[in-house]
């Protein structure tokens, strides 16, 4: 097939394959090693930064600071599981490789593709990277979403603020109980924690996480300020 897409990606012992990207139907990508990291230079210390998904033990890279918000979005979206960074690297045999940004695995089993549109948006050169990834979608079965940036800044700061409150540790079944019945009607989150009679400090963690996990509703339109900001329990919660 003269559009075949070819793929490299780590064996589980850290070996680099090729192979028709069709071949990778249904394989966890996201439990491989990366095949790239971004090179140093002089006056480039590291990448952008790492990023540990909830409940991995593993970061993904971010290069780019347009790739750290596709990584915020991927883990404020309900529907992704978990993800990785630079698994994979698609090209034809003609032409340059690319490796996109994150490979994610969502909750009904399918696999995502995901990028950050460059700097110089729609060049010669990305529309040619997205013809490459929409045929290594194809013939993998893999979604392919790119990341264009936050569509409301003011959600997207909210994000920001409470993804230091996502991770799984924060969650406990019984201050989560507690606080759906004391945010019942809307109130302040720090009035809510104060009238729920449980520990101040490790409340407003969990509290925060719950915000997160959607378990308790905010205005994600309106900067996120938990002595003033309502915070209520989704419809039926109680």
């Amino acid at each position: 097939m003269s559009d075949r897409v070819w793929a490299q990606v780590r064996s589980r012992a850290g070996r680099l394959l090729e192979r028709p990207v069709g071949a990778l139907r249904g394989e966890r990508l996201e439990d491989l090693e990366p095949v790239w990291q971004p090179q140093r230079y002089q006056g480039r210390q590291a990448i952008a930064t790492w990023w540990r998904p909830a409940g991995q033990a593993r970061h993904a890279g971010c290069a780019t600071l347009g790739a750290l918000e596709a990584a915020l979005a991927l883990e404020a979206d309900p529907e992704v599981v978990t993800f990785a960074a630079w698994p994979v690297r698609l090209g034809r045999p003609d032409a340059e490789g690319y490796v996109p940004d994150f490979f994610a695995r969502l909750g009904d089993g399918q696999a995502r593709l995901v990028v950050h549109r460059p700097g110089e948006g729609t060049s010669h050169r990305w529309a040619a990277t997205l013809q490459l990834l929409e045929a290594a979608g194809q013939q993998a079965g893999w979604q392919v979403r790119v990341h264009e940036g936050p569509a409301d800044a003011v959600a997207a700061r909210n994000l920001q603020r409470l993804s230091r409150w996502r991770h799984t540790r924060l969650a406990d079944a019984d201050t989560a109980q507690v606080l759906r019945q004391v945010f019942a009607r809307p109130r302040p989150l720090t009035t809510g924690v104060r009238a729920s009679g449980l520990p101040e400090l490790p409340t407003v963690a969990r509290a925060l996480h719950l915000v997160w996990t959607r378990e308790l509703l905010i205005d994600w339109t309106r900067p996120f300020v938990p002595a003033r900001s309502l915070v209520w329990s989704p419809e039926g919660a109680c």
